[in-house]
């Protein structure tokens, strides 16, 4: 009669047991199926970006790492505020212009019009200094208006942050563009200019 009894505690147990892990099997298996990654698609740049600044490239260099320092406005502001952040760009880089149309880091000139993604983190610095996600030029842009910023500040003391205020066609060829030094509470100087196509 012990032995019936043993019996049938064992098997009770046994049932017991068995169901509990079959279902953390199930439960394994489907954690399982999430760490299959091949099926899924890359993480794509754009979900990790945050969009940063929209104004204009006042400087490029290249040592080593393409580094663009942009002076402009952050979405949040509401056009209100200026900033100034020095992007660095990695290979990774997203770099195209608002039309979607892939371009190079070597593409990046002073003077064009352009919006950079970064991932939210900002070296707390002037000017600020954070990782480029992507950074969109706008096609729009007139490329004589391109050509008299960066002349303009070709006529200002290198390394500060400037600031494009307003660029204003004078004429055929002709503008007026007005810079802000970021770093002082100097008035915006005008500099007129003469570009030329080609």
């Amino acid at each position: 009669m012990k032995t019936v009894k043993f019996m049938s505690l064992l098997a009770c147990f046994l049932l017991l047991f068995g169901c509990g892990t079959a279902g953390g099997n199930d439960n394994n298996s489907s954690s399982g199926s999430n760490e299959e990654a091949p099926n899924e698609e890359p993480v794509d740049v754009d979900d990790q970006a945050v969009e940063d600044l929209t104004g204009y490239i006042v400087s490029v260099s290249d040592e080593g790492q393409t580094r663009i320092l942009v002076t402009g406005q952050h979405p949040s502001s509401g056009g209100s505020g200026t900033s100034a952040t020095m992007y660095t760009l990695e290979e990774s880089t997203k770099v195209e212009n608002s039309a979607g149309e892939p371009l190079e880091a070597a593409d990046l000139m002073a003077g064009m019009k352009v919006i950079v993604w970064n991932s939210g983190i900002v070296a707390e610095s002037f000017p600020a200094q954070s990782g480029a996600i992507k950074v969109v030029v706008d096609e729009g842009q007139d490329e004589l208006e391109q050509k008299a910023i960066a002349k303009a500040l070709e006529e200002v003391e290198a390394g500060y942050p400037w600031h494009v205020e307003e660029v204003t066609e004078q004429g055929e060829q002709s503008y007026k563009v007005t810079l802000k030094n970021l770093l002082d509470d100097s008035e915006p100087v005008d500099i007129e200019v003469e570009v030329k196509e080609g």
